[in-house]
């Protein structure tokens, strides 16, 4: 046996990679693919983003948990940020990301090898700015959809012409379309999450036994007044941010939670209802767009001189445990509901706070201190009819997104 000719005859770790690149190559000209694929692009980096987030949070709520604290958007430009670093580190190393390999994205330099550290580096933090807008909400709107735009009419995006970057496209198989359609199918039912906090301001309610006076400290600072000069609300502004209502036309004030987990909408209303009546149209309210609407509490308090109820139920929306709270009243002054809600896992931690923002209502005489409030019915009616407009600018945003997901996924199926 040619002990040297045998050795001679085993590829070298050169020969196996240009064999494999070999491969490849044929393979993508008997089934060509698209090289220009921006959704395809994006959803990697967001599989990425989505991963990289989900361990860092992880980690931190085991080792620093107080980091977790910290407002979530500033979180998620931290998290964008850093994963600047992880992602050149992984394309270095192993000349790809999670995502990238998940949608068969390859990133190669100008003669078609792995990117040095330094090369992976720059073109990181070139799409940090040029393409992500650095993590800020509208600048990271108007980067991502120049860079799409970009790509689509140059075959290129801006950072990987500067850096002399290819990014080639592969066949995407059924078994990765199957993880990748769970993966984003998990970050989607996220995001539904964040909305259904948002939307389920439709409906109201109340709390649970306020009974026990020494569980709650009296709010401070923060004061805003409406209802025509009917109420006015004492808030913790180091707690909570209080504005006039955008997200709903019907609520004269709204409140989030400085950690964002949590809400509260004020809801007023000129024509007077009795007190038992507003609670069943409020469990009716919430009924019409949750099956599984469960009262938790409802009884009489007193609040100054006037008797209202207080209610807490529970409700499934849009796959979302949440817990409601809320005071209701009614008189002369019309009727008002001022209502809190959290996930039904996270209602203990915000109990307190909840508790606390509900018990600073206090029925006035005072005149209303909007700001600019020189007219208030007019405000109200531009105010509304402002909120119509967003709303429907927002679901012509939407439509475009869709077609364009529509389109991709036709793409896709057809390669």
């Amino acid at each position: 046996m040619n002990t040297a000719a045998t050795i001679q005859s085993i590829p070298t770790n050169a020969t196996l990679a240009a064999i494999l690149e070999a491969e490849r190559v044929s393979e993508t000209m008997r089934h060509p693919v698209s090289q220009i694929r921006p959704w395809v692009r994006y959803f990697a980096r967001i599989v990425d983003l989505f991963l990289f987030s989900g361990l860092a949070g992880a980690t931190l709520g085991l080792f620093a948990p107080s980091v977790l604290d910290i407002p979530g958007a500033f979180f998620s430009i931290i998290v964008l940020f850093v994963w600047i670093f992880q992602e050149a580190i992984l394309l270095a190393n192993c000349g790809t990301t999670p995502g990238k390999w998940l949608f068969k994205i390859r990133v190669r330099n100008g003669e078609g090898q792995k990117l040095t550290f330094s090369e992976a580096l720059n073109r990181s933090f070139s799409v940090w700015i040029k393409g992500m807008g650095a993590g800020v909400p509208l600048l990271s709107l108007i980067t991502l959809l120049g860079s799409r735009s970009k790509l689509k009419s140059d075959g290129v995006t801006a950072w990987d012409e500067d850096g002399g970057f290819l990014v080639t496209h592969s066949k995407i198989g059924i078994l990765r379309s199957a993880v990748a359609a769970m993966l984003l199918a998990g970050l989607f039912s996220l995001g539904a999450w964040g909305s259904a906090m948002e939307e389920t301001e439709d409906f109201t309610f109340a709390s649970d036994s306020f009974a026990s006076e020494e569980l709650f400290a009296e709010p401070s600072d923060g004061v805003v007044t409406g209802g025509f000069g009917t109420y006015s609300i004492q808030y913790d502004p180091s707690t909570w941010v209080a504005r006039e209502a955008i997200s709903n036309p019907d609520a004269e004030y709204e409140f989030h939670h400085g950690n964002g987990d949590a809400y509260a909408v004020l809801i007023y209303e000129r024509t007077p209802l009795p007190l038992t009546v507003l609670a069943a149209v409020v469990i009716e309210n919430a009924q019409s767009v949750a099956s599984d609407v469960r009262l938790v509490a409802s009884e009489t308090i007193q609040l100054g001189d006037e008797s209202i109820i207080s209610l807490q139920f529970e409700a499934t929306v849009m796959t979302v445990p949440l817990v409601y709270n809320a005071y209701l009243s009614s008189g002369e002054h019309g009727t008002l509901q001022f209502i809190t809600y959290t996930s039904k896992y996270l209602f203990d931690d915000y109990r307190y706070d909840c508790h606390t923002l509900l018990r600073g209502l206090s029925l006035t005489g005072y005149e209303s201190k909007r700001p600019n409030d020189t007219n208030p019915v007019m405000t109200n009616l531009e105010h509304e009819e402002s909120a119509i407009e967003d709303r429907d600018a927002r679901n012509d945003v939407n439509r475009a997104g869709l077609n364009d997901l529509i389109d991709f996924a036709d793409k896709w199926l057809d390669n």
